[in-house]
């Protein structure tokens, strides 16, 4: 079961830091939109999952189903238990969802475009309705911290939490219902 250790950088200018990646040789991964579905028992309050499930699809046609374990703040980082898996079936896995008593109880879109530099993973996350991020996944917090410095972002703000919070939080908008027009 891998780790995942990530913050996000709030803020940002998209195409500078594009740039930036590309200039120190970054590997660019994907452009692309997804689709994301979120499902948990039926009845669980906002903030009480112990895990949740979700069926993420791409403007490429590729759908993976990913369990997340609930985080552990550390710092400026965030860490979690996950498991991702393709699918080819998305519809039926939602309707398997629902049938051991599952509830879809959100929905997003977003623009994601990604890179690899090293060891780093670098997601730049454009939701409608508020500025971009860049999310940072690293072997440790410090390792994250080190990208940080390297894309000369130390004085933007980060966000170790999660994005239902940021999105509600910070920007104010219905995290539930995030959808281009």
């Amino acid at each position: 079961m891998a780790h995942e250790i990530e913050t996000k950088v709030l803020d940002i200018d998209s195409a500078k830091v594009q740039k930036q990646l590309t200039e120190l040789g970054a590997t660019k991964l994907r452009e692309t939109r997804l689709i994301v579905d979120w499902y948990r028992p039926v009845g669980t309050k906002e903030g009480e999952d112990a895990w949740y499930l979700r069926i993420r699809s791409n403007s490429e046609g590729e759908h993976e189903v990913t369990w997340k374990a609930k985080s552990e703040i550390s710092g400026t980082t965030r860490k979690h238990k996950e498991i991702n898996f393709h699918v080819d079936e998305p519809e039926k896995l939602s309707d398997l969802f629902e049938g051991i008593g599952l509830e879809k109880y959100a929905r997003q879109e977003k623009d994601r475009i990604s890179f690899t530099l090293q060891d780093w993973l670098f997601e730049i996350d454009d939701y409608p309705g508020m500025p971009p991020f860049l999310e940072i996944e690293g072997s440790s917090e410090e390792h994250v911290n080190e990208a940080i410095k390297l894309l000369g972002l130390e004085k933007n703000r980060t966000w170790a939490e999660g994005e239902r919070t940021l999105i509600q939080k910070v920007y104010g908008l219905d995290w539930y219902h995030m959808q281009f027009e």
